[in-house]
């Protein structure tokens, strides 16, 4: 996707410096997996001989990301034609970064400030000395950019440093879908094939009878950090994109990993589900790369009429609130995930054709264990329970619940957008994302 996204970019010198921007900004939040697939795509298309800013930057920055900095083999990314970027200016900007890394590893707060601001300031006077980047220069010298790459490296260092003590996963799929979407048929299919789920599972009730597939303690855990932030998981379509910087918000995805270590057996292949992950699962973002952990999403979809009525009797929630949490929950489930390896399917063709959804994910896991427990993992599945349906419940909705129309429509468009993401998908859901602003807006 990340392809398509560069190629029908009209790589002016005007694009290719708002590319730049955008791609900074990414670095600063921790979004290092993309700045990865970029230069990868960029390595793979013959069209960046058209866009040389744009591509020195990606790559000048991917060299300058913590896992590649923490490598022993480190080199500075050299171009030959940018006479100002030479090794030796290079590799300062690298050793205060590496500098900041390991104050952080000792515990010295106030070292990993001050050297990790001498990185911000050292990186943008290097990028005023190439004309080609004078306007990208001073993102990094803004005070929120350092907030944000401060708590993106921080965040990243709690997780490299349990990879270095082998207490961080392996491998994981991580399932994510709002409430009621058929994340736990999902899951529980997953498990069914043989992959593990966790050691303290949440049991069946009477609106789940096949049970969650989640974890006891790390819902626990997610439940206690919205608490003590005041929220509820049913108001998590009002944070903001930035909560995860905040201090409390390091310590509990901190707790969160430890947590998980205990909950599943992180040495082999798991899944990991919990709607609220939707947006929580935000904050890991700057340790999900690569270098660290095998990962892949599964995002699922359903009508969004069906989960909010179907939200509605089993929670005490509002249909509003319902309706904002599916339409929050898909926006930044699908945002997040797009930089990685992913599948897209709904609860429809879940429970319909569960043999087209096998043979996807047996592209990316082991084929043959998948086809051998086939019929154990498909019978697992029970449509009889699939009970809220569209064409039966959309028209009473509609008519007790008059002033969610606009908000239903929008909700209809996204779940059809999104069901079959074509390349522009970015700039598709950017559009839908400004009709939901001017809806909460206007209520």
């Amino acid at each position: 996707m990340l392809v398509h996204e560069i190629r029908e970019l009209p790589m002016n010198n005007t694009d290719q410096i708002l590319a730049c921007r955008v791609l900074a900004n990414d670095y600063l939040s921790g979004r290092w997996q993309k700045v990865t697939n970029t230069v990868r795509s960029l390595n793979d298309s013959a069209e960046c001989r058209n866009c040389s800013t744009f591509s020195d930057f990606a790559r000048f920055l991917l060299s300058l990301s913590p896992s590649e900095i923490l490598k022993e083999d480190w080199k500075p990314a050299l171009v030959p034609q940018r006479t100002s970027f030479t090794e030796a200016r290079l590799r300062y900007c690298a050793t205060h970064l590496l500098g900041a890394c390991n104050n952080f590893a000792c515990r010295n707060d106030q070292q990993y400030r001050y050297r990790l601001q001498l990185f911000c300031l050292s990186l943008s006077d290097l990028l005023k000395s190439d004309a080609d980047f004078i306007l990208i220069s001073d993102i990094f010298s803004f005070s929120d950019s350092f907030i944000s790459l401060s708590q993106s490296i921080r965040i990243f260092y709690l997780a490299y440093r349990r990879r270095l003590h082998e207490s961080f996963p392996q491998q994981m799929t991580v399932v994510l879908g709002m409430h009621r979407s058929g994340t736990s048929a999902l899951t529980g299919l997953l498990g069914n094939f043989g992959i593990s789920g966790p050691n303290d599972p949440l049991g069946a009730t009477e609106n789940n009878l096949l049970g969650y597939w989640e974890s006891t303690s790390l819902v626990t855990s997610s439940d206690q950090f919205l608490l003590s932030q005041h929220s509820h998981w049913s108001q998590l379509y009002h944070w903001s994109f930035g909560w995860w910087k905040s201090a409390a918000a390091l310590d509990w995805i901190d707790s969160y990993w430890h947590d998980l270590q205990n909950a599943y057996n992180t040495n082999e292949h798991f899944v990991l589900k919990d709607p609220r992950l939707c947006i929580l699962f935000e904050g890991m973002i700057p340790c999900l790369v690569e270098s660290l952990v095998q990962l892949d999403f599964l995002l699922i979809l359903r009508s969004p009429v069906e989960v909010v009525i179907s939200l509605c009797k089993a929670e005490k929630i509002s249909p509003y609130d319902a309706l904002n949490l599916w339409i929050g929950s898909v926006f930044r489930a699908e945002c997040m995930s797009r930089p990685y390896s992913r599948n897209i399917l709904t609860y429809y063709q879940l429970l319909n054709s569960p043999q087209a959804i096998v043979d996807s994910l047996g592209l990316s896991w082991n084929p043959s264990l998948m086809e051998s427990r086939l019929d154990q993992a498909t019978s697992f599945l029970r449509p009889s329970l699939y009970r809220t349906k569209v064409d039966n419940v959309r028209e009473s909705f509609v008519a007790t619940n008059p002033e969610l129309t606009s908000l239903l429509v929008l909700a209809e468009q996204i779940f059809d957008c999104f069901q079959y993401p074509t390349p522009d998908i970015a700039l598709t859901s950017e559009k839908l994302k400004y009709q939901w602003l001017e809806i909460l807006a206007d209520r």
